[in-house]
């Protein structure tokens, strides 16, 4: 378990950072165990990684102080469940386009009477000495993220913002873009507006916003703008950047003289 649980520093407001855990090696993630991020996110959405996967992982980052938030491939009560069991910190729900659609996302993460969760936490109560010792534990340290990532969405903000239960929001800036008929335009002015917009009424709701982002100088930004979650790429890149360049440096000729 976290010395500060990572769902506590988020409704506390504090920036927590991580990055995408995406290359599925049990011996890379232990080497992952004492990296200085906040948490590791790993993305059953987009990368081919099922929930025998994720559990591989999740037992060999253990023990580790770094949390692991999970996006899940759709918004799904099974699913999330079942993330939540093998031992995820918690989800990240993609495309919550209204406050039914992030409603949906915090019931199935809680146990009754918040939600709807199915009992049945065999490996996770593990952690906790018994599976009563997490009961107590599991709804109040469970985070649920939801995605703003459309046109609908950033219009019903309020709404989303304010569904209860919601632990804090990401903004997925591509799917942003696409919906707002900016095809592959991050940076047009208009998605630029709407990002910002969905940061001034988290702050102004107090709930965690953050964004996912490709580079440094980008989350940066983003911090200064108000992020306080903050995914900055994925170990994937890092690795083809790496060798990207030490091919450059060792292929341009050295200077004499």
């Amino acid at each position: 378990m976290q010395r500060t649980h990572l769902t506590t520093r988020i409704r506390n407001g504090d920036l927590v950072v991580g990055c995408a855990h995406v290359i599925r090696d049990e011996a890379l993630t232990e080497g992952l165990r004492s990296v200085e991020v906040d948490f590791l996110l790993v993305d059953m959405q987009h990368v081919a990684i099922g929930l025998e996967s994720l559990q591989r992982l999740l037992v060999a980052l253990q023990p580790s102080d770094v949390a692991v938030l999970v996006r899940v491939p759709t918004n799904d009560p099974i699913v999330i469940g079942q993330v939540l069991d093998v031992g995820a910190t918690g989800i990240i729900v993609p495309m919550v386009n209204t406050a039914g659609h992030a409603i949906c996302a915090v019931t199935a993460a809680m146990y009754p009477p918040a939600g709807t969760r199915s009992w049945g936490p065999r490996r996770v109560a593990s952690f906790h000495g018994d599976p009563l010792d997490y009961a107590r534990f599991a709804n109040d340290n469970t985070a649920v993220i939801v995605q703003i990532e459309t046109a609908e969405a950033v219009g019903n903000v309020d709404e989303i913002l304010t569904s209860e239960g919601v632990t804090g929001v990401m903004i997925g800036p591509a799917d942003l873009a696409i919906s707002m008929g900016h095809m592959f335009d991050r940076d047009n002015p208009e998605v630029q507006s709407a990002i910002q917009h969905v940061f001034k009424r988290c702050q102004v709701h107090g709930v965690a916003g953050g964004i996912f982002t490709n580079d440094t100088e980008r989350a940066q930004h983003w911090i200064s703008m108000g992020a306080t979650i903050v995914n900055c790429s994925s170990d994937a890149t890092f690795v083809a950047e790496g060798f990207r360049r030490v091919a450059a440096t060792l292929k341009t000729p050295a200077r004499v003289g």
